[in-house]
């Protein structure tokens, strides 16, 4: 007679992201994004004082290149060695680095120190960024990771409204340096934070080699990004020959770098990162340019322009908890479907409103909806990237997820300003309806990636 067994029970999920066990990573992800947000929005209102400060017009673009070239690099060290050694290390490493770069930031004697300062922060948080969603897969059970994503939005959200105003007083009141200095410290706490979480996570591979190949298409990516990130609107002489080449370079380190079938919308995971970069690429394009036309064809202050980020951000939040509160039952592809189809509507009919000359409030509200949908559809493409991916390849896959929005973004806001200079000086107001045309765009990639993103059934099951 055989003794019938049972499988161990699962552990019971815990009831709230707030609950004893999962604590640690829901506050501390929250606490480190919100600071690695602060810093990326504090920082454009503090640039004209500290280039002023520093003499250093010159380099203010690279100011901002520097940061973004190297997150891509860090995205991806940090996809790889969170695989290798669990994202413990990676995010003390991670944190470290980003809390020197804020110091060498804000004791810069030198613009070029300054900037040295920038890429430091850029590695830093690239890291961290890619190693804290490992702890989420790791830590947080499935049902609840859409909460930790809705906190994650939240994040985004309150430094973007209050960011530029404190920034303001502290430059105005204090000095600029300690929109850095300022920083570090709370980055260290927002770490004990966290320590919790990460003393609890796992490597997920045995492979511990480092693929050469990998890090110097990660290196021609970053280059290719900074870059693009550099160059003026204006293209011209030896520009019309270097920027192409440059954009073919970045797309060749895109399809070595991202997983198989990402560029040519392959079924599952490979569209959920296309969906991601499309959308990304598209809403950067559209902030970069709706601030500068509210004040150049409606006559809106910097203020009243401002009021476009700040209620695409309450959007976003609105959006991003929405899905967090949806029933575990409903079908996470067809959220972000739903998300893709507001966003690609919204952005549609923002180019159109801005060539019709309708009311500036009109693109105020209609950007404000598109980024609901952003909202819906982003957190979710995190969550099915994380659905769909190998324990040993959950850092490898998160990084792809970062990086394929990095590089849509640069290439994207590449390409509007081109559009975008071409047309400003003699009719700027195509060069607005130019720029968000080119926007809504590149949004359309997300509609072809979506209806790819659900995978193919196996037919062995």
């Amino acid at each position: 007679m055989s003794v019938a067994t049972s499988k161990p029970a699962a552990p019971p999920v815990p009831p709230s992201i707030f609950s004893p066990g999962l604590r640690s990573a829901s506050i501390g992800a929250t606490a480190l994004i919100a600071l690695l947000a602060l810093e990326y929005i504090a920082v454009g209102a503090a640039m004209p004082t500290v280039a002023g400060a520093l003499d250093g017009y010159g380099l203010y673009n690279m100011a901002f290149g520097a940061t973004v070239a190297a997150s891509v690099v860090g995205m991806i060290v940090g996809g790889w060695w969170s695989d290798k050694a669990g994202p413990r290390p990676v995010t003390v490493t991670g944190v470290l680095t980003f809390a020197g770069g804020l110091l060498l930031a804000g004791l810069a004697p030198l613009m070029e120190v300054f900037v040295l300062g920038r890429a430091v922060q850029g590695l830093g948080s690239g890291m961290t960024t890619v190693a804290v969603y490992v702890v989420i897969a790791q830590r947080v059970p499935d049902v609840r990771r859409p909460a930790v994503f809705s906190l994650l939005a939240a994040a985004w959200v309150v430094p973007g409204l209050a960011g530029p105003l404190l920034t303001g007083v502290i430059v105005e009141h204090l000095t600029w340096r300690w929109v850095f200095l300022g920083v570090a410290p709370v980055a260290l706490v927002a770490l004990g934070v966290f320590w919790r979480a990460l003393s609890a996570t796992r490597a997920s591979s045995d492979d511990t080699r480092a693929r050469p190949a990998t890090l110097f298409w990660a290196v021609v990516a970053a280059v290719g990004v900074g870059l693009l990130n550099m160059s003026g609107e204006r293209i011209e002489g030896i520009e019309l020959v270097v920027g192409p080449v440059i954009l073919v370079l970045v797309a060749v380190a895109s399809w070595r770098l991202l997983p198989p079938g990402t560029l040519r919308f392959g079924r599952g995971l490979p569209s959920v990162i296309g969906v991601r970069g499309a959308m990304g690429g598209s809403f950067l394009a559209a902030e970069a340019y709706l601030p500068l036309m509210l004040r150049d064809e409606h006559a809106y202050s910097p203020a009243q322009a401002g009021a476009v980020l700040a209620a695409s951000s309450v959007a976003w939040a609105l959006g991003s908890w929405v899905q967090g509160r949806l029933r575990e039952s409903i079908d996470r592809y067809q959220v972000m479907t739903l998300g893709v189809v507001i966003f690609i509507a919204m952005m549609g009919l923002l180019a159109v409103s801005v060539w019709l000359r309708w009311p500036g409030w009109v693109p105020i509200l209609v950007y404000a909806v598109a980024t609901l949908g952003v909202g819906l559809a982003y957190p979710t493409t995190t969550l099915l990237t994380m659905r769909l991916s190998p324990a040993a390849e959950m850092g490898r896959n998160s990084s792809a997820l970062q990086v394929g929005e990095s590089l849509t973004g640069a290439v994207s806001l590449a390409v509007t300003g081109v559009v975008f200079g071409y047309f400003y000086a003699a009719q700027p107001h195509a060069a607005f309806v130019g720029a968000l045309g080119v926007s809504a765009a590149v949004g359309m990639l997300a509609l072809v990636s979506v209806l790819r993103s659900r995978p193919v059934p196996d037919a062995t099951g």
